[in-house]
């Protein structure tokens, strides 16, 4: 296992792999509590700890007399940004960055409309403050790291600036969705340039309260991307299941 990890966190994400990479299949029990002891190299204590982890992100179940049955994805806790990386972390095939995708479209937009008509005029602004940080990053050719922290922060700034309980909850969801976008696109220095003006774009519709506006250059800007990693990362992805939407 990993070093730099708690012994929870590696036992829970090599169990985990198990599941998604399909060493058992859905409805297939997970080997006894020694068993498993024995392949990772810990305690009983340890192992109960994990299950119970994996079953509060809905990939397995327990009860008494059917041991540790392994739930259809359709179980799965999605919302969970921990699943999501997992995912990636075991690959992923283009429905999977398709579905994202999506879900960046239905959630960000609003986000920016909200954020640019109920945060007062005071506070509208921290969201440009936020771009100027990534055109800094930009401007500096700071790594490709520390440019991606400064869009992360970007936009989830914009979803705090909701100020709405359910958007905030949505944070590390869209940070971990953010991440394996920015994985799987090129993010090379020229593209990050030329992404800079519709983020600049975004930043100035809040501002100014323009929510309409905030809304359409954000739906723009994740078409932008979408268009990029169909280029160059779906190609490169397995195509989905015979029958997957």
């Amino acid at each position: 296992m990993r070093t730099g990890r708690s012994i929870h966190t590696q036992t829970v994400e090599k169990i985990a792999g198990w599941i998604i990479n399909g060493r058992f299949s859905v409805g297939e029990n997970l080997p006894i509590e020694p068993a498993i002891c024995a392949e990772l190299g810990v305690s009983r204590t340890v192992v109960r700890e994990a299950i119970k982890t994996l079953v509060a992100k809905g990939l397995v179940s327990t009860g008494p007399r059917i041991g540790t049955r392994v739930l259809p994805q359709t179980c799965w806790n999605l919302f969970d940004a921990r699943v999501i990386e997992w995912r990636l972390e075991c690959g992923v095939d283009a429905s999977f960055v398709k579905d994202l995708m999506e879900l960046r479209i239905a959630i960000e937009p609003a986000a920016a409309l909200l954020a640019a008509r109920r945060q007062p005029a005071s506070e509208r602004g921290l969201v440009r403050d936020l771009y100027r940080q990534m055109e800094q990053a930009a401007a500096s050719q700071a790594s490709r790291d520390a440019y991606m922290e400064a869009d992360l922060a970007f936009h989830t700034g914009i979803l705090r600036a909701t100020g709405n309980q359910f958007f905030l909850s949505l944070v590390p969801l869209i940070s971990s969705v953010l991440r394996i976008s920015f994985r799987l696109s090129t993010g090379s220095h020229d593209v990050i340039v030329q992404s800079l003006p519709v983020h600049r774009a975004v930043a100035e519709a809040i501002a100014t309260g323009d929510g309409d506006h905030a809304a359409r250059h954000l739906t723009r800007m994740i078409e932008q991307a979408r268009q990029e990693i169909e280029a160059v990362a779906i190609p490169r992805l397995p195509a989905p299941p015979a029958g997957a939407s």
